[in-house]
């Protein structure tokens, strides 16, 4: 590709209904991810929502259809397809006619018959994906009825990761479900009056400001920290692709958590880095007892002779960074507002926490506030902090990586590793997403109460892949990776060993 032109970056249009623009940098390397990847990144949204009354799916199907034909009026990207030509990926738009605005609803939503949990929910959608070349809608929504409570709906946006984010989405099916309940409340004749073709300015350029570091992007002469990779022997071609593990802390664990992170200086995330990287180290070690030989020696091999302790992906949201309208979530804004680098902790930090005795094979904590909260949480503070994300390094870093794949070069196996990639959505209450909805205090909650969410991707790698966020007052983790390469059971192991370092740091303040 030539120098970077930023009309490229636009949508343009030489007849006024065919909408196009590149995909550049990490959004082009995220396709690359799907496509090469069997769905790597494909992200599913999924929240909860209780009707009162409780609606079926007969008295859903038109309200719903109607408002999500005002979402794409007011955020068309849903709308959008990807295609591949000549090498380079691409959005197109096509401004529709009544007759496709109706095909596309058909098309996009989709009602199941079983009733499900949410974490069921979760599974189902990471089995399905589709190329980003295929030149399939952006977007697509799913209803599943719950098992826990009869009336409810789990509803799921489902989409590759490049073009959605999880602030953008959930803001859009806030809006969604407000016009749901306006339909159901005031039912509505024929279909909404929109003009379209006015909501082409709304498909957003691209904002060079949106990278995702490759992670192996190492200082030179480091070793990071890198377990050996072990099948899954009890997984079945009949078993789901991801395996996931979830945990929702009370909200008086939440208000703990928090407090001691403002006591101390830090972030809610620089704290969960902090827990992430023990107890990933920790699990490492525990786990390898009941590994094969040669996968437990690879594992303390690699827990004494690492220089760094990696996080191969660490997204940080940058949309309030942005000019104008893109940094607020209102009208249509800019669906991927988001970027990612990778971090390094220092593993003679790590050791200190976490000193393993080679003759008994045992695994020592040092919980000493000294060792935790000055060591390890001070550091993923710093480094975390430290992070670049100023325009110039990320331009150049989004020049870079589209040089890589202009070159051919794109390798989805170098991501077939045991590392975290992660992502900390934030407060949905702060950011001020699903509030109408919150139980309890939500203005529109008497009526309609989103009760939970799930956030999670497609992992088809050995990567794990912590997602955080807080709703209603509470804090969710939910952990997920390839099935191939991790059991139910050693995933449990690990939530255990992240629930004692949570207990052991917000406690021994």
């Amino acid at each position: 590709m030539p120098a970077l032109d930023p009309k490229q970056l636009a949508f343009s249009s030489v007849d006024g209904k065919t909408w196009k623009r590149m995909l550049y940098g990490q959004e082009a390397q995220a396709a690359w991810f799907v496509d090469a990847g069997e769905g790597f990144t494909t992200y599913a949204g999924t929240l909860t929502a209780r009707f009162n009354p409780c609606r079926t799916q007969a008295d859903l199907q038109r309200p719903l259809a109607v408002s999500w034909m005002k979402a794409r009026h007011l955020a068309p990207s849903i709308a959008t397809i990807q295609v591949k030509r000549d090498g380079q990926y691409w959005y197109e738009y096509e401004v529709p006619t009544l007759a496709e605005v109706h095909e596309w609803v058909s098309e996009t939503i989709f009602w199941h018959e079983e009733p499900k949990t949410i974490l069921e929910v979760d599974l189902l959608m990471e089995d399905k994906w589709w190329k980003c070349a295929d030149g399939h809608h952006l977007v697509e929504l799913h209803l599943f009825p719950s098992t826990d409570t009869p009336g409810d709906w789990h509803i799921t946006y489902l989409a590759p990761h490049n073009g959605i984010d999880a602030r953008s989405l959930m803001k859009l099916m806030e809006y969604v479900l407000t016009w749901t309940l306006e339909e159901l409340k005031s039912p509505s004749t024929g279909d909404p009056l929109l003009d379209w073709g006015s909501e082409t300015p709304k498909c957003r350029y691209k904002i060079v400001q949106m990278p995702k570091v490759h992670p192996f992007l190492l200082p030179d002469l480091s070793v990071p920290f890198l377990p050996s990779i072990v099948g899954n022997t009890s997984a079945s071609a009949n078993d789901h692709n991801n395996a996931h593990v979830r945990l929702t802390l009370t909200k008086d664990e939440t208000t703990r958590y928090r407090e001691v992170c403002r006591a101390n200086g830090v972030t809610a995330t620089d704290l969960w880095l902090a827990l992430l990287a023990l107890s990933e180290i920790e699990y490492t070690l525990q786990s390898s007892a009941d590994a094969p030989e040669e996968a437990a020696q690879t594992n303390i091999a690699a827990y004494e002779q690492a220089s760094h302790f990696l996080f191969g992906f660490y997204f940080i949201n940058h949309r309030h960074k942005l000019p104008g309208n893109y940094k607020t979530l209102q009208d249509g804004a800019l669906l991927f507002g988001c970027e990612g680098t990778n971090l390094l902790f220092d593993m003679n930090t790590m050791r200190k926490a976490i000193v393993y005795d080679r003759a008994n094979s045992k695994v020592v904590r040092d919980t000493s506030r000294a060792i935790i909260w000055d060591g390890v949480v001070q550091m993923s503070h710093t480094v975390a902090k430290g992070t670049p994300a100023d325009f110039t390094a990320v331009l150049q870093r989004e020049i870079d990586r589209q040089a890589v794949l202009d070159a051919g070069k794109h390798d989805d196996s170098v991501y077939h590793m045991r590392v975290p990639m992660l992502s900390s959505i934030g407060d949905y209450t702060a950011m001020d997403i699903l509030n109408p909805f919150v139980p309890g205090t939500g203005e529109l909650s008497s009526e309609l109460s989103v009760l939970e969410q799930c956030h999670s991707i497609r992992v088809t790698h050995p990567l794990l892949v912590p997602i955080c966020w807080q709703y209603a007052g509470r804090l969710d983790m939910l952990w997920s990776t390839g099935r191939r390469w991790q059991s139910q059971e050693n995933l449990e192991l690990y939530k255990k060993i992240f629930k004692e370092w949570l207990d052991i740091a917000v406690g021994s303040v």
